[in-house]
């Protein structure tokens, strides 16, 4: 029973220790996007001088972090692995790879949080501010190292690294043993030799937590390293031991943790405290023990009364008599002889005693029966608190369980809305800028009519002046000559039609992104499912076209007769959009995969084929010839963050967002079917007309869970 409260209340220790580095995972992530931080990187990138200004504003960045979060690094290090800025000691052109983290995050651009030991040398040259009594020693650190990206290139200029030491940190033990009420709580380091330091350590010494706060003792030591190396042999997995520290038992809990390279460099160690057993097992031994105390005085009360009743003299037999029945019970005849008088006073002194001690068998019989039922409560009492600590062990494990179920919730709801924020935010550029061509190109188009027919009416009058005044002076003549004004009347003519070609080229390009952005119109509406596909595909026509590094992709559409369908537009255009994107994704993987004979035979396509199902059903059918996928991947692709596309490239939210879109908001169905090497196909079914007419939309939904 206390192995698993022990297991869970390391788990509880786990999270508290993991809470300061998911912190600073958050705020690095967030000043990786620093206009200052990113300049800083891209003009070292450049092997540009770094403007003293520049230089002065990015290292106060790193101080107020280092401020803030109370940690003892933030460094800005280039590609190159040399230190751009950092925040104590001046080491500006310096080689910074801790435990070569800066150089995995450059070769695969994603956020790492590790523990590692960081030497006493490293240490010394960077000089941070650090607790009183580990300078000279090595010690344990958070670490997570962040890219910092160009904007635009999306190219990884450099790394964010912040490090927060853990040893003499009184706060990450401190925090455990106050919400778990007591016990030990301990953070080990384990040095490359093998050994064993202490980092960090609490002990509440309080065993009586009636009306009293934790009397919490730091830097308590586990008597030896047993526990510490059956931990480091487990590699993650949880270890239990009963120890004793500082004179009280623990059911302690250990477990190793693993830095980036697989290797072990710390303890987390939780001590449960046996106390409440104890006692109780105590206290129904001492029960025991004074029963058979108390048995034991009887017997020798009843032998030393029988040895006196034998003593009485004779001659106050009749004394003893009157006494005796006038309720003196401890009066006693004394034998002073063998004859009658002497057998009848040894007579009378049997006989009181045996009245005296029938009395005292029954006192000792109640007491032993008050004795038994006042065990038998204990004991009982003893049964009601096992089953007490059961059910909170019990508790204890649902509300880990909740915790983390609440933890991926949040994790996929932040997720969510920031890619709802992005294609909110898409949408109204989308409209935007097609809103500010519009005018322009409306009023050009509008003109185009009426100065093709002023140009018309002028080479009309051109025309009568040449043939009413045939002989015009030779000034004239030389000018029309040189301006080939037979060449320059046909062209202007070409050149009107060409103008009215384009114009209505850039109509339809911004009927495409107005249809697309979905912003002028009532969010939920009746709408052709056509015009959506046809602007998503006008938005992505650039990156079908054949480009230097990829064929063209040719788009096969077979529409059936579809009604209008009542549906939130702007939100099915975002699904249109992710599942060509995806098709577009796999057929460029495909091509990279394969040789221009073999993309001229077989070149890359996407079908999308709509027709009605049932009377007021819908079916929309977007196919590719790419890779296809396997069974497992197909039956996890709606999952949050379950993505297949090289690390850097998308998020894992595009496909659960447009299940969710089609599902939840439509009431319809997304279901995928692919086969390797073949392709994959994504059907989408819709119901024509709506149950619920309510304005809904996707952030509502999303700030909902």
């Amino acid at each position: 029973m206390l192995v698993n409260q022990a297991r869970s209340e390391l788990a509880v220790t786990e999270i508290n220790y993991n809470i300061k580095i998911n912190q600073m995972g958050f705020g690095f992530r967030g000043q990786s996007d620093n206009a200052a931080i990113i300049a800083a990187a891209k003009a070292h990138a450049n092997s540009q001088r770094l403007d003293s200004t520049l230089q002065r504003q990015v290292k106060q960045i790193l101080q107020n972090e280092v401020k803030a979060r109370e940690i003892e690094y933030a460094t800005l290090v280039g590609k190159d692995l040399r230190i751009i800025v950092n925040a104590n000691a001046d080491r500006i052109g310096e080689i910074f790879n801790p435990s070569n983290l800066v150089g995995e995050v450059l070769k695969n651009p994603q956020q790492i949080k590790t523990s590692e030991i960081v030497s006493r040398a490293e240490l010394a040259k960077e000089k941070p501010p650090l607790p009183v009594g580990i300078e000279g020693y090595d010690a344990l650190i958070r670490y997570t190292v962040t890219p910092v990206r160009n904007p635009q290139t999306q190219e990884v200029l450099g790394a964010l690294v912040s490090g927060d030491i853990v040893n003499d940190k009184p706060p990450i033990v401190h925090q455990t043993v106050v919400t778990l009420g007591g016990g030990y709580s301990a953070v080990y380091s384990r040095q490359p030799n093998g050994e064993f330091a202490l980092a960090t350590a609490e002990q509440d010494t309080n065993t009586d937590k009636q009306g009293q706060e934790n009397q919490g003792v730091r830097y308590v030591s586990l008597p030896d390293t047993a526990l510490l190396s059956a931990a480091v042999e487990a590699r993650g997995k949880p270890v239990t031991q009963r120890i004793a520290v500082e004179g009280q038992t623990y059911t302690v809990a250990a477990r190793a943790l693993l830095n980036f390279a697989g290797e072990t460099v710390a303890i987390l160690v939780r001590g449960t405290p046996e106390t409440a057993l104890n006692a109780l097992l105590r206290q129904s031994l001492l029960l025991q023990g004074g029963i058979a105390v108390l048995a034991l005085s009887v017997d020798v009360l009843l032998a030393t009364l029988l040895a006196r009743a034998i003593a009485r003299p004779i001659g106050h037999l009749q004394q003893v008599t009157q006494a005796f029945s006038g309720g003196n019970f401890q009066a006693r005849a004394q034998v002073l002889s063998a004859d009658e008088i002497g057998q009848l006073a040894a007579t009378f002194n049997q006989m009181a005693d045996s009245i005296v001690s029938t009395w005292q068998i029954e006192a000792i019989a109640q007491e032993q029966a008050r004795l038994n039922a006042q065990l038998q409560q204990e004991i009982a009492e003893r049964t009601r608190t096992e089953e007490a600590l059961q059910q909170s062990e019990t508790l204890l494990r649902e509300k880990n369980q909740i915790l983390e179920q609440t933890l991926a919730q949040l994790r996929s709801t932040q997720a969510q809305m920031v890619q709802a924020e992005k294609m909110s935010s898409l949408g109204q550029l989308v409209a935007g800028v097609a809103h500010e061509i519009n005018n322009p190109v409306n009023f050009i188009h509008g003109n185009l009519t009426h100065a093709h027919q002023y140009t018309q009416d002028l080479m009309g009058l051109i025309q009568l002046y040449q043939q009413h005044y045939l002989n015009p002076p030779q000034a004239i003549q030389a000018e029309i000559e040189a301006i080939e004004l037979d060449f320059l009347i046909e062209d202007l003519i070409k050149l009107f039609k060409s103008m009215q070609v384009g114009t209505e080229r850039i109509q339809e390009i911004v009927l495409s992104l107005r249809n697309f952005s979905r912003l002028d119109e009532a969010e939920f509406k009746a709408v052709n499912i056509h015009e959506g596909i046809d602007s998503t595909l006008m938005i992505l026509g650039n990156r079908l076209k054949a480009k230097p590094e990829h064929s063209s992709i040719e788009i096969i559409k077979n529409y059936g007769q579809l009604p209008s369908v009542e549906c939130y537009p702007g939100q099915l255009n975002q699904v249109f959009m992710n599942l060509l994107t995806n098709a577009i994704d796999a057929l460029e993987e495909h091509n990279r995969q394969r040789s221009p004979q073999e993309i001229k035979a077989n070149p890359g396509t996407i079908r999308i084929s709509t027709e009605m199902i049932e009377a007021d059903w819908i079916a929309i059918y977007i196919a590719d010839n790419g890779l296809g996928m396997t069974e497992e991947v197909r039956s996890r692709i709606f999952d949050s963050f379950f993505i297949t596309k090289p690390i850097g490239k998308g998020t894992g939210l595009g496909l659960s967002i447009s299940y969710e879109i089609v599902t939840e908001k439509h009431g319809g169905k997304l279901y995928c079917h692919s086969t390797p090497g073949q392709g994959t196909e994504f059907v989408i079914e819709l119901p024509v007309r709506q149950q619920i007419h309510a304005p809904h939309n996707l952030m509502r939904s999303v700030a909902s869970v």
